[in-house]
């Protein structure tokens, strides 16, 4: 309980220095918010009515503290272009962004698993060589470059799969499942070479350890040594890699949920952006940073129970 009380307590930090950065970028854009709501054709005493009402007239300090009083008693405010409440256009769209994270993530370690074990039972070999070249082909192609050629091969060349638009899992499973493939997809040929190489390398140290000797000795099946008794330990870094590509997932969706056509979180925070809706812009980013600290507080659950030394060094600490 220590150990976790005390990475709380850090996210909890990191959580609140990303309000107020996010507080400060939104209020020194160029330009006054109430004119561009106002529109050109508004007068003088209709743009200082809707300042007021906005209480852009109060210090920033002041509007960040009743802002974020807002935001922990779960009002976070209304967008000026919709009038709908930010929290509920942020939650009527955060199932699209967290269905594509989780479709990219499966596809990730769907071919980093294989791939990583393979290639450290088969360390240096032409396989090894073969994967370690594909992946760094991978890693050198920008997210939104690989949608684009995703886009090209199976949407206009082979027209397999649709590369826009979005329809709900009620319509059907497939459905539903054919709109995200692209841009899971986009995500995943880029996140699985991490993931396999770390894996690899530490499934390459753990295969050298005394006890993996004796297992073989025993004569012991090599798939039993690999998943019982070698993955555990294996496994350590990539968990940490998995929490923070989650994290880089979630904010690289902007890109990708504006190319697709997505509904999600990232679509919702550009098209804020040029509205210059910015208690939208707020909330997102907010809702984002959130979701990042919980994603790395249960890495760190993760972590301590399948590594009982990290949970009492750290309380030793």
């Amino acid at each position: 309980m220590r150990y976790l009380a005390g990475r709380l307590g850090h996210l909890l930090a990191v959580l609140f220095a990303v309000t107020i950065v996010t507080f400060l970028l939104v209020n020194v854009l160029p330009g006054d918010i109430a004119y561009d709501i106002a529109g050109l054709d508004a007068s003088e005493a209709e743009v200082q009515a809707i300042r007021l009402d906005l209480g852009l007239d109060r210090p920033a300090p002041v509007r960040y503290v009743e802002w974020l009083g807002g935001v922990l008693s779960g009002d976070w405010g209304q967008s000026y272009q919709t009038g709908e409440p930010v929290i509920e256009a942020i939650m009527s769209r955060f199932p699209v962004s967290l269905e594509l994270v989780i479709i990219a993530q499966i596809m990730a370690l769907l071919l980093a698993l294989p791939l990583g074990i393979i290639s450290a039972l088969r360390a240096n070999s032409r396989f090894d060589r073969i994967v370690t070249t594909g992946g760094f082909f991978c890693l050198a192609v920008p997210n939104f470059m690989m949608a684009i050629i995703l886009i090209y091969v199976f949407g206009l060349w082979l027209n397999w799969l649709p590369v826009t638009g979005y329809e709900p899992l009620s319509e059907g499973l497939w459905v539903n499942l054919r709109n995200f493939i692209l841009p899971s997809l986009s995500f995943a040929l880029a996140e699985w070479t991490l993931l396999a190489r770390v894996l690899r390398s530490d499934m390459i140290g753990v295969l050298q350890e005394d006890y993996i000797s004796m297992a073989r000795a025993k004569g012991m099946p090599v798939r039993r040594i690999l998943w019982v008794h070698a993955m555990r330990p294996a496994s350590f870094s990539l968990i940490t890699l998995l929490g923070l590509q989650v994290g880089a997932l979630i904010g690289g969706s902007i890109i990708i949920e504006s190319i697709f056509a997505l509904p999600g979180v990232g679509r919702l925070l550009i098209g804020s952006i040029f509205a210059r809706d910015f208690l939208v812009i707020q909330g997102c980013v907010t809702f984002i940073a959130v979701a990042y600290v919980v994603i790395n507080f249960s890495v760190d659950i993760c972590y301590a129970l399948l590594d009982p030394r990290v949970r009492t060094a750290k309380s030793h600490g």
